[in-house]
């Protein structure tokens, strides 16, 4: 397995381009995944519902790929049970508990605007912590994708309503369990593989679901085929393959490139919305979209600048 060694910049890998690709990916995969989950959840579904099948299917579906594929990569240390225990209560329950409660108190929106801060947080979080390098080009960007996003929000019809101190609070925590997922995802990998740090995770997420809400409350009888095949796309497509893809990604790429980049999700989703659900997009979502895309081209373009600028120093350093 290719790890970073430590004190290693991850912006300075040689396969960077590979770790903007696995964050685009997630990005991809969750935007079409929300809009699969609003359809969901038109069809009367309780949040917590979802929450329980995509985290418990996951970890199932995990277990028992590894088992069959990879059993080496189920073998982890004890003592490093409660990295992983840590990992998925507030990487995972937390990020994904505190959206689904910030929506029955706000805006789908204003959550999404609020949570697409977590790229703020992370880069923040490095600069202070003296693990990532603060460029211009980073503050261009992630100003170009928090402003779309923002625009995006705007765009759709009340975009803004509803705004309350719980809801705020609550989309304020989901974004920090992102921004917490993506920061200390990466410390892991310095040991594990990504696969196993998703299982390990999905498996203490889905036993602290399992212990609010407990299977038996569920209603099994209102469920028919369709639903079940959801509730499986949940779980492969819009949980297992994303999150691998964004691990993948923190071996390549510094935190705040990641988020940054995965901010793509609410352009893909404003998308399929309106191809599949037939959802209008205003000029200013049009724009904020836009926005969106050249914050994570300029990340790109930023890199492969410095990069070319360190060969000629080092050039005119060699005559």
């Amino acid at each position: 397995m290719s790890e970073l060694k430590e004190g290693e910049a991850a912006e300075d890998h040689p396969h960077h381009l590979r770790g903007y690709l696995l964050a685009a990916g997630a990005a991809v995969l969750w935007g079409f995944s929300g809009v699969i989950t609003k359809f969901m959840l038109n069809r009367q579904m309780e949040p917590g519902e979802l929450l329980i099948f995509r985290t418990t299917l996951a970890a199932a579906i995990l277990f028992a790929w590894l088992g069959l594929t990879s059993p080496e990569l189920l073998r982890v240390r004890l003592k490093d049970l409660p990295y992983f225990a840590l990992l998925g209560a507030i990487g995972l329950v937390a990020n994904q508990g505190f959206y689904y409660l910030a929506l029955t108190m706000v805006s789908v929106g204003y959550a999404l605007l609020l949570q697409y801060l977590a790229p703020v947080f992370l880069m923040v979080y490095g600069v202070l912590s003296g693990t990532e390098r603060m460029t211009g080009g980073k503050v261009i960007a992630g100003a170009l994708a928090v402003g779309g996003s923002v625009s995006m929000v705007l765009g759709q019809p009340g975009g803004l309503a509803r705004m309350s101190l719980g809801g705020t609070l609550a989309a304020l925590g989901s974004a920090v369990g992102f921004a917490f997922y993506s920061g200390y995802g990466k410390y892991g990998l310095r040991r594990y593989n990504p696969r196993t740090m998703m299982t390990y995770a999905f498996l203490f997420a889905g036993m602290m679901w399992a212990v609010i809400r407990p299977l038996w409350t569920l209603p099994w009888g209102s469920y028919d085929l369709q639903a079940y095949g959801l509730f499986l796309y949940l779980a492969v497509v819009a949980t297992v393959l994303p999150f691998g893809l964004f691990l993948g990604s923190l071996r390549y790429l510094e935190p705040s490139r990641s988020s940054l980049t995965s901010m793509l999700e609410p352009v893909v989703a404003a998308f399929v919305a309106w191809l599949w659900l037939g959802e209008k997009m205003s000029g200013i979502q049009i724009a904020g979209g836009a926005a969106v895309l050249g914050g994570v081209m300029l990340l790109q373009m930023e890199r492969m600048l410095r990069a070319r600028i360190l060969m000629r120093d080092l050039g005119r350093a060699g005559r």
